[in-house]
This record gives structure tokens, C-alpha cells and sequence, in this order.
């Protein structure tokens, strides 16, 4: 079982994962103190550069590994005349030497790997002794200084389960689950939070959705996620609930690092 392959999002991929400045600034500095003592680093489903690129500039030593070669084109393109060394690869067959790496970096790609305990077999595989892989999860804590949430969720969410649309991860479900399995291998420690704030209407809701934006909607077909859009809006319509009413987000984005012995 191979991972989730992003070679369909490369061309809209950047313009909706990007993070608000000031989280970015944020997690860049975060993971730049964190890995800064263990190079050279090697970040796992790489994508497009999203957070490679911006680690590079702060002079972390870093490749980058992912299995779509459009996404690996776009960081290319992102990255100018000086890209980090790339690999084509899956997380679960890594084409590196054992014990090459002080740190190996997941952002939000464990729960998309069918087969995630052969990956972090492997990322462990390539570190040396005393390095840490380091990995973020989906979710994270809702904050306590959050709004509360858009008037449209739970309908959104009832809707979407009537019409089959459920979020499914293929791959670790939390940092608990990673902790687990590698007790006696790697110890956990959990990092800092990174703060992310985003306004939301429920028109950009709807239009991720229907575009099939985002990788959980992939497994469905079209018709069953305009059906669901088309259900919202009627409903929307009927209840007066605007469209373009944005609402704030706020979550703390939890890391974990989990450290080899020395």
C-alpha cells in the first residue's frame, strides 16, 4: 500500500496550504531550534517546500523526499537556482543509507501512509544515534482564546455524513499511537505549540469541498460532493446563513519529537 500521492494538488497546492505569516514565522523558528543540532536533516513527503524551503533559508541542511514528481517539480520552481537534493521516493522504501540523517522531519504525513509503522521504521532506519524524528499530526488543541465555531459546522458535518463524505486517515491516527509503537526505540517529547489562526466562510468551505481541495475528499467521487454542497446551500438559503461571513479559527498546532539513544 503506497501513500497518498499529491501529484493532482501540485498546481493548487501552495495557494491552499499556505499558513498566515505570522504562524509561519513561528513554526519556522521552532523547527529551526529544534533541528539545528541535528543536521543534516531530511523532511519526508517534502511536497512543494511549503516548510523546507523556509528552513534552508535559515540555514538548516536539508533533502527532501516525497513520491510525487509534480510536487517535487513544483519545489524546484519554488526554490530558484538553488534547491535542496531531492529524492522520488515512498516513505516506506527510503533511498537513503542507514544512520545518514541527525533528524527526519513528517509534516502532516503520517496519517497519510497506509503502511506508517514501516515508515517510521524507515525514518528511524536513517537516523543516526542521538537524532530525532520530529512530526506533526492533523487536528491539534483548540485554543483557549478561540471563537466559537461558524453557526454552519455541525450542519456542515451532519451533511456531509448523510452523503458518505467521511474523513478517514490511512495512516497513525495521533502522536499516541506513534508513541506506542516505538516505546523502547525512541522516546517522545512534545514541542512547543505553534498558534494558527484562519477566517473561513462557509462560500470557501463549500468551494474546497466541491473542488476537491483537499486529500480526505479524494476517495469520493464528484457527484457525491456536489450533491453535499448543493444540500448546504439550499440549506443556507433557507435559513438566511451567509455565505461570505468569515469566522475565526484558532488551534495550537501540536510536534513531537521522538529521540533516538545516543
Amino acid at each position: 500500500m503506497e501513500s497518498v500521492n499529491f501529484d493532482r494538488a501540485a498546481e493548487y497546492y501552495d495557494a491552499t496550504r499556505a499558513l498566515p505569516a505570522a504562524s509561519m514565522d513561528a513554526l519556522t523558528a521552532m523547527l529551526a531550534a529544534e533541528l539545528g543540532g541535528r543536521q543534516p536533516c531530511l523532511e519526508i513527503g517534502v511536497g512543494t517546500g511549503r516548510v523546507a524551503l523556509p528552513l534552508v533559508e535559515r540555514g538548516i541542511r536539508l533533502a527532501g523526499v516525497d513520491i510525487a514528481g509534480a510536487m517535487l517539480r513544483r519545489l524546484v520552481a519554488n526554490a530558484g537556482s538553488s534547491p535542496p537534493p531531492l529524492l522520488q521516493g515512498d516513505a516506506t522504501r527510503l533511498p537513503v543509507a542507514a544512520g545518514t540523517f541527525g533528524s527526519v522531519l513528517a509534516v502532516h504525513v503520517l496519517h497519510l501512509i497506509p503502511d506508517w509503522r514501516v515508515a517510521v521504521d524507515e525514518a528511524l532506519r536513517a537516523l543516526r544515534p542521538g537524532g530525532a524524528l520530529v512530526a506533526s499530526f492533523p487536528g491539534g488543541t483548540r485554543s483557549a482564546a478561540a471563537t466559537d465555531a461558524a453557526p454552519w459546522q455541525e450542519q456542515l458535518r451532519e451533511t456531509l455524513r448523510r452523503h458518505g463524505l467521511v474523513r478517514t486517515r490511512q495512516g497513525a491516527r495521533d502522536a499516541e499511537e506513534v508513541t506506542g509503537y516505538v516505546a523502547g526505540r525512541a522516546a517522545a517529547r512534545l514541542l512547543p505549540a505553534v498558534t494558527l489562526t484562519q477566517t473561513r466562510t462557509l462560500r470557501q468551505t463549500l468551494a474546497s469541498l466541491e473542488g476537491q481541495i483537499f486529500s480526505w475528499t479524494w476517495p469520493y467521487t464528484p457527484e457525491q460532493v456536489r450533491a453535499a454542497g448543493s444540500e448546504i446551500r439550499a440549506w443556507a438559503a433557507r435559513e438566511n446563513v451567509p455565505l461570505d461571513t468569515a469566522f475565526e479559527a484558532r488551534s495550537d498546532i501540536r510536534w513531537w519529537a521522538f529521540d533516538l539513544p545516543r
